[in-house]
């Protein structure tokens, strides 16, 4: 399986010629939207649904009941899911997880609902949320940036969720400087840390 990182959160990841795209948002690059067998959005922010670019590809997407209030145009294109259940997904392997955005602001409660997906036991993607899978993965995506992020649960969560190696994603607001700075809270012999730029990727053994 191959993983390429596009813009902020977005993600595409490629097995047996078959093509799942993850939170493409308003940053994604055209590029993201140029091929897709199935879209997986974790919640309804512009920065990781982009409604127009999505609804122009004729695939089905799996999301949550907030998001599928945003794509009732779709139709039966639009699978709602919530953490807890698995599914198929253009041949991908699927399992959801979590159901809430991490808070904001205290006074604002919950944002929206948000959904993780694990993908092919093997790629994590926590959406806005550091809410953990249950069990290993071999690629643990990490947010590392955002109105809602803070160091230090960030470093908790890649430490705790068992992988191989971790990917930094929610990063479109970050500087260079910024993004360079997460090797060093990140990074660990048995645990690499891969800030990967937009249009790069890797392999997923």
């Amino acid at each position: 399986m191959k993983l390429t990182k596009f813009a902020h959160a977005c993600v595409r990841l490629e097995k047996d010629g078959k093509t799942l795209l993850v939170d493409p948002g308003s940053f994604s690059e055209d590029a993201a939207f140029e091929r897709a067998d199935a879209i997986l959005v974790t919640h309804e922010h512009q920065d990781h649904l982009d409604v127009d670019r999505v609804a122009a590809l004729d695939v089905p997407v799996y999301t949550n009941a907030g998001v599928a209030a945003q794509l009732t145009a779709l139709g039966d294109r639009v699978h709602v899911v919530a953490g807890g259940q698995s599914f198929e997904a253009a041949g991908f392997a699927v399992s959801a997880y979590g159901n809430d955005h991490a808070v904001i602001l205290p006074e604002w409660g919950v944002p929206c609902e948000n959904v993780g997906f694990l993908i092919e036991d093997a790629v994590y993607h926590p959406g806005d949320s550091f809410t953990q899978p249950d069990r290993a993965v071999h690629t643990n995506l990490v947010p590392i940036s955002g109105p809602w992020f803070a160091l230090p649960p960030a470093v908790d969560y890649a430490r705790t969720v068992k992988s191989a190696q971790l990917v930094g994603i929610h990063d479109a607001i970050l500087s260079p400087i910024g993004q360079s700075m997460f090797s060093r809270f990140l990074n660990s012999d048995d645990r690499p840390y891969h800030a990967l730029t937009p249009g790069n990727s890797l392999e997923i053994s």
